[in-house]
């Protein structure tokens, strides 16, 4: 429903100018004017889901670090000037017609964090409590909470003491000093709605006395059954009497923040599962200063979007680690390829500390019809981490796309997630549906598929929206805590067919070739489509009927990692001397795209050696090639 502006905010209309755009530290400032105070708001590049935003009460371009990370994670920035006005009830009003019209102009949440620097406590608390429904938290750096102790107080302070006068109406110190509507007298109303709190000072401040005003709130809070968050620097500069200092723990304030002003999720329910949680990769963060992370997926992992921003998260959010971060998305791969390719593309090197694997959209895009094998591919992968590496913390994660939408929609769950879901259990490992979580918020207005999502290859949009809520399920798994333990593997697979033996087996081991030739460094004569990673490497290549191979391995399962492109066609192949079977290597996509592309020729046989023989045939007419980039084998 459309946000409707109240009284006030229309009779100030005529008083509020258009705004002009200007750059701030990289982002776009609409600045402008209400009831001719300076105000602007300040745009992310791409904002997030339900526009939350932070609304700063005094000195804006003092310490904005915080409002910078926030820009960066999607938050608008707001700001009205009436800091000369000390927080009186006249500042209020206009306060409240500042909410109204960047609500309505702009679009921005119900609910936002407010700001205070020094003066501006008084501002932030005494709107805080006027409104309390509105306010998801304050963040406060060195607020004055007692018009007592500043301006009153202070000797450097003697020229604003008649403004107070002048905008509370006091009619001389004595009725300031009588005065109960500071913050500190106000409290109460902050304790009952519960609104989070986090104060920063330094202890030697002069100007603001940290005892006369945030540790007096501290104490009058606990007193209320509430409390605040508390960082405290011991000296702030000389210069500033102690009252200006080096902004500590500027990402840590983001988070606190981002934790109670994100607009969440429709009904407050979470589309994430912990589990087991993922302690240890925060133990090796915290403790080692090192961190290896691992993104396995497809097209979505593979592009620039949610990848990078959770690679800015985890950077600031653990400011003293080295990270080293594997990039392993290939556009069009599920969780089969995923399974064999995990030794070369993922667990070669350094253990992983932490990995994140998507595959729902592929596998069932890829593998309609089979779901044996989108269990098999997801239980391989998350099964050969485990036993490789049990300190891996893994975290599953389901993309949206169009049909998953539709059978959410009829009450159901998408055959791909449900199976990958079943793998989660069962090894315990953390997952994010971000696939439901898109849906209800698209059915529930907050976006659309065709204006903001566009795709399933998400617009820069789209990718926000994942960031947002991969952080979202990374706090809430690292609040939780808990010991660094090796994982438990279940004794038994899921499916007893399952890949978790995968790997590569190379081509240059076939034998007995019959036109069939290695090429050293195959590309595509037809200028179609390829992949990354699957042009310019060593294949396997044959493009006539009749050509045969043999090759020779050690497992209970094989198959082919090709590429399908437009004359991929139908293939024969025995094991162990057993009858000739026959498998179309085309796809749906191969007319324009030489397509990586795994097949499974048989998963069910015997552990031990085995021999495999292939044939290309003339079955389908202009379609005899046959390349192969890998063997595979379980």
């Amino acid at each position: 429903m459309k946000f409707l502006p109240s009284l006030l905010s229309i009779a100030l209309y005529a008083e509020i100018t258009a705004p002009t755009a200007s750059d701030w530290e990289g982002f776009t400032k609409q600045s402008f004017t209400l009831q001719e105070k300076p105000c602007f708001v300040v745009e992310p590049k791409i904002a997030a889901p339900g526009k939350p935003w932070i609304w700063r009460s005094a000195f804006p371009d003092f310490h904005s670090e915080v409002d910078l990370e926030l820009l960066h994670n999607g938050f608008h920035v707001g700001y009205i000037d009436c800091v000369k006005m000390l927080g009186a009830d006249s500042a209020l009003d206009l306060m409240d017609a500042f909410y109204d019209h960047v609500r309505e102009a702009w679009g921005l949440a119900e609910r936002p964090a407010l700001e205070a620097v020094s003066r501006g406590g008084l501002h932030a608390y005494r709107y805080a409590a006027r409104h309390p429904q509105r306010i998801a938290a304050i963040y406060a750096d060195t607020p004055v909470m007692d018009l007592k102790s500043w301006p009153m107080k202070h000797p450097g302070a003697v020229s604003i003491v008649p403004d107070a006068h002048h905008y509370y109406g006091f009619a001389d110190d004595a009725a300031l000093v009588a005065y109960r509507g500071n913050p500190l007298d106000l409290l109460p109303a902050i304790a009952k709605a519960k609104i989070p709190l986090r104060h920063v000072i330094s202890l030697d401040d002069t100007v603001v006395p940290a005892e006369e005003n945030t540790l007096e709130a501290q104490r009058r809070l606990r007193a209320l059954g509430h409390d605040m968050q508390l960082i405290t620097v011991k000296n702030g500069t000389a210069k500033s009497n102690g009252h200006h200092f080096e902004l500590p723990a500027v990402y840590e304030t983001a988070l606190f923040i981002m934790r109670h002003a994100q607009v969440s999720p429709v009904a407050e329910r979470e589309y994430f599962e912990l589990r087991d949680g993922l302690a240890n990769c925060a133990a090796t963060f915290a403790k080692t200063g090192k961190g290896r992370v691992a993104f396995l997926g497809g097209s979505i992992t593979h592009s620039d979007g949610w990848r990078d921003g959770l690679m800015r998260y985890l950077q600031n959010r653990f400011p003293d680690t080295t990270f080293d971060f594997v990039a392993a998305g290939i556009p069009s791969m599920g969780s089969v390829p995923h399974a064999f390719r995990l030794g070369r593309d993922v667990l070669a090197g350094e253990p992983i500390d932490l990995l994140f694997v998507e595959a729902a959209v592929n596998d069932a895009t890829n593998l309609p019809g089979q779901p044996d094998l989108m269990l098999r591919g997801m239980e391989g992968v998350v099964r050969h981490v485990r036993e490789a590496s049990p300190m891996t913390d893994i975290v599953l994660m389901h993309f949206v796309m169009p049909p998953f939408m539709e059978t959410y929609r009829r009450g159901e769950v998408p055959e791909a997630i449900a199976l990958h879901e079943r793998v989660a259990e069962a090894y315990g490992c953390a997952s994010l549906n971000l696939a439901r979580e898109i849906t209800d918020r698209i059915d529930a207005g907050e976006f659309t598929w065709k204006d903001d999502f566009h795709d399933l290859h998400p617009s820069a949009y789209g990718h926000q929206v994942y960031t947002n809520s991969m952080i979202r399920m990374l706090e809430a798994a690292f609040r939780k805590g808990g010991e660094a333990t090796e994982h438990i593997t279940p004794k038994t697979m899921l499916d007893p067919a399952s890949y978790s033996s995968g790997r590569f087996g190379a081509i240059g081991d076939a034998t007995e070739l019959t036109n069939f030739t290695l090429v050293p460094s195959w590309s595509p004569s037809d200028k179609k489509g390829t992949r990354p990673g699957y042009v310019q490497v060593p294949a396997l290549v044959a493009t006539a009927a009749g050509s045969t191979f043999r090759y020779d391995f050690q497992g209970r399962g094989i198959g082919l990692l090709i590429t399908s492109g437009p004359d991929a066609g139908v293939i024969e192949f025995s094991i162990d001397g057993g009858a000739f079977r026959a498998l179309d290597t085309s796809t749906r996509w191969s007319q324009n795209l030489h397509l990586p592309w795994a097949l499974i020729l048989d998963d069910k046989l015997p552990q031990g050696a085995h021999t495999l023989r292939v044939r290309t045939t003339d079955k389908t007419p202009a379609k005899t090639a046959l390349r192969i980039f890998q063997f595979l084998i379980n």
